[in-house]
């Protein structure tokens, strides 16, 4: 439970401190692309999911998801070659109350776990290697704000406040 409420809490920091581009993705069940490896719509709500099995007070929504799944893939390189990455088997032991994580939420857990144990160097190096990734997000989940370094949730805007006949 300890080790899952640091999946809750490091994986949101990293991805609000990660650097994602902002554009459609054209194919169906599509949540991002990043350097060409797709991240589906579905792998990101089995994700949710699952950790809501572990933890079920987390605030985990499907595009926090997407946005710590795309910087899941950095922090896990970062981590893996500075041999402070986990393996899956390591990562599900740290939550057991998933039976079966699938490879999605392994990768999720794994990033979590190693963010804490990276340096404030090999932090800043992922985030740098996702400013330098070529990421595709469908808008559905949201966008990033290259300036102000930031994630930010979709706001829908097919609902638009009507205007009235007399001061609209």
């Amino acid at each position: 439970m300890k080790a899952f409420r640091a999946v809750r809490g490091s994986i949101m920091v990293a991805a609000a401190a990660g650097v994602l581009a902002l554009s459609g993705c054209g194919t169906a069940n599509t949540a991002a692309v990043v350097n060409g490896m797709r991240i589906s719509e579905r792998d990101a709500q089995v994700a949710v999911e699952q950790v809501h099995q572990a933890q079920p007070d987390s605030t985990l929504d499907t595009p926090n998801a997407v946005a710590s799944l795309i910087m899941a893939k950095f922090i896990n390189q970062v981590a893996d070659a500075s041999g402070k990455g986990l393996s899956d088997s390591a990562a599900a032991a740290a939550v057991p109350q998933i039976l079966n994580p699938t490879p999605t939420t392994l990768q999720l857990v794994k990033a979590s776990l190693a963010w804490g144990q990276l340096t404030s160097a090999e932090q800043t190096q992922a985030v740098e290697a996702a400013a330098r990734a070529d990421i595709t997000l469908n808008p559905r989940y949201g966008t990033f704000n290259a300036k102000k370094i930031q994630f930010e949730k979709s706001a829908p805007n097919w609902l638009k406040a009507s205007r009235t006949a007399t001061g609209g």
